[in-house]
């Protein structure tokens, strides 16, 4: 190694924060990661290794020698977009492997080779189901097997078999003749090493950008790439699944929850720009119960985005999203909060979802 790990980590905090992003919920703000010297550092680099000639050189023999085979995984690189390194795959005809991986960091003289493996075990279900409902995907936290909030149990959700990639740097036999010959054209093209799982899945203090929470971060995800497990799960850390519903399968008050839920929340999507930058997606979650403070911070917050619209169609539509949201606050307003939603909210919230033209987030212009 032509670095020891201290210089490693040196390398890593000139292009990522330390200490920047975590919020006191434990989310990350990535927006707050971006604004930083050290992310602008990040983006540069990787334009300007998008443009280095060598890389495109390379990528031009592997093609000519593994015709058909090869993957270019960094087309986005001159945007700046995300990864320290250049990454691709080859994809062995006749080969029971996964494709090999290939990433060759711009930021330190290092690449790494590996294919994929998954780790598959059964686990009983936790209190979670999904359905699709109304073009929103909620996650309920309820059991799927609670007569209140599913008429219909299936006891094939009793446990479920999940799997997780991870990337195994032992080759087959059979991809190892191409990896020796990949590897040597890498290291003769930019002068790097290959480095060992045992210096690449060292955690990184302090680190998040994006990357994932402090503690969580490697070497690996760093130098190279974020996109990958890089080291073999164990079942303690594969959390526990939860079940998909169909929403025939709901009981009538879960529906009612559910239909004013979406309805509401299609009005503050539909006026929430990064909705419809497809940043955002209709998923929403929910403990089966309808909650007066929730939808009342609901509403708060569609008053405030009506002020100003900043997307097409809420701006086309305010006056009818005014409406549909004076309407929706005079029946809290007269609701105790106790119990299912009142019919007539319910009512309102099926008509609005009936007449509004909004299918999906792909749909938004």
């Amino acid at each position: 190694m032509k670095h020891s790990i201290d210089e490693l980590l040196g390398i890593v905090y000139r292009y990522y924060p330390r200490g920047v992003g975590l919020t006191k919920d434990g989310d990350i703000d990535v927006q707050l990661c971006k604004k930083t010297e050290e992310h602008a550092r990040l983006v540069a680099a990787r334009i300007q290794a998008s443009k280095d000639e060598r890389w495109h050189s390379m990528l031009r023999r592997i093609a000519e020698r593994f015709p058909g085979m090869l993957m270019n995984h960094s087309l986005h690189l001159p945007t700046g977009g995300w990864d320290g390194c250049y990454s691709f795959t080859i994809n062995l005809p006749r080969s029971a492997g996964e494709p090999i991986w290939f990433h060759v960091s711009f930021l330190a003289p290092y690449y790494i080779v590996h294919g994929l493996r998954t780790v598959e075990i059964v686990k009983q279900t936790k209190d979670l189901f999904a359905v699709e409902f109304r073009d929103v995907r909620f996650l309920v936290h309820r059991s799927p097997f609670d007569p209140g909030f599913v008429s219909r149990p299936d006891d094939s959700l009793r446990s479920a078999a999940i799997g997780k990639s991870y990337a195994s740097f032992e080759l087959l036999p059979e991809q190892q003749p191409c990896a020796e010959w990949i590897s040597r054209d890498i290291e003769a093209t930019f002068g790097c090493e290959r480095m060992p799982p045992e210096i690449g899945t060292v955690l990184v203090p302090d680190v998040t950008a994006g990357l994932g929470l402090p503690g969580e971060i490697r070497l690996y995800d760093c130098l190279f790439s974020d996109q990958h497990t890089w080291v073999k799960p164990s079942p303690r850390e594969m959390p526990a699944p939860g079940g998909n519903i169909e929403a025939s399968n709901l009981t009538d008050s879960l529906v009612a929850v559910l239909t004013v839920l979406a309805a509401t929340y299609r009005i503050a999507w539909t006026l929430m720009p990064e909705v419809q930058s497809g940043s955002s997606y209709w998923v929403a979650t929910t403990d089966g119960v309808l909650h007066k403070e929730e939808v009342t911070k609901a509403l708060a917050k569609i008053r405030l985005l009506l002020e100003s619209p900043k997307t097409p169609r809420g701006i086309a539509a305010k006056r009818e999203l005014e409406a549909a949201a004076r309407e929706l606050e005079a029946l809290v307003a007269s609701w105790d909060g106790e119990g299912e939603p009142p019919a007539a909210m319910v009512a309102w919230a099926s008509r609005f979802l009936a007449t509004w033209p909004v299918d999906s987030v792909a749909d938004l212009p």
